[in-house]
């Protein structure tokens, strides 16, 4: 706790507190879309380690030109990439997943589908220390960039990992109830 030491309605409480409620880095839970090549979003979801999503860039900046002056604004903002990384389970259902989510992508003659086809919706949800559902990601129109690869040594005797690289066209961020109710209250 920290003390904030000052008067803040003009009747001697300097004594008043601020908590600091900081976000955990493992309260937080994957939910993959559900039925690809029969395997069951929600039970290969449980086998993620590792989340990392949100790298906005900005390509280029652009430049206009009105006479003598020059003016710079912000091009297009595009997320490159999400990986997530997963543990790889003997019976081989995260990497049939996500191969058969590639195969949504491409017919066995090499030819894309429509987008519509194969991008979902993957959503990640992060807790407070009570366990409420604190903040919401939704990460829109996610599929497969790559298939997952195997990085194999015997240097290290490690449990064997995956990571998988998606595409996603947007993120749409998603408050808590416990937050909305607040934010109504306030």
């Amino acid at each position: 706790m920290q003390n904030l030491g000052l008067d803040l309605y003009g009747f001697g409480a300097n004594y008043l507190t601020k908590i600091w409620h900081l976000q955990r880095t493992f309260n937080w839970q994957l939910m993959m879309p559900d039925d690809i090549n029969g395997m069951i979003g929600y039970l290969v979801s449980q086998y993620c380690q590792e989340i990392r999503f949100g790298d906005y860039n900005i390509s280029d900046v652009s430049i206009l030109r009105y006479g003598a002056e020059q003016r710079f604004y912000a091009g297009l903002q595009s997320i490159d990439t999400v990986t997530l990384t997963f543990l790889k389970p003997v019976d081989n259902s995260v990497l049939s997943y996500f191969y058969g989510w590639y195969k949504l992508m491409i017919s066995k003659e090499g030819h894309y589908f429509p987008k519509n086809h194969y991008k979902k919706n993957i959503y990640v949800i992060l807790y407070d220390r009570s366990g409420l559902q604190s903040t919401k990601f939704e990460l829109k129109g996610a599929f497969v960039k790559r298939k997952p690869a195997y990085h194999l040594t015997y240097t290290e005797e490690d449990i064997l990992k995956l990571e998988v690289e998606l595409c996603v066209d947007n993120i749409e961020i998603k408050k808590g109830l416990l937050n909305q109710l607040i934010d109504k209250l306030f």
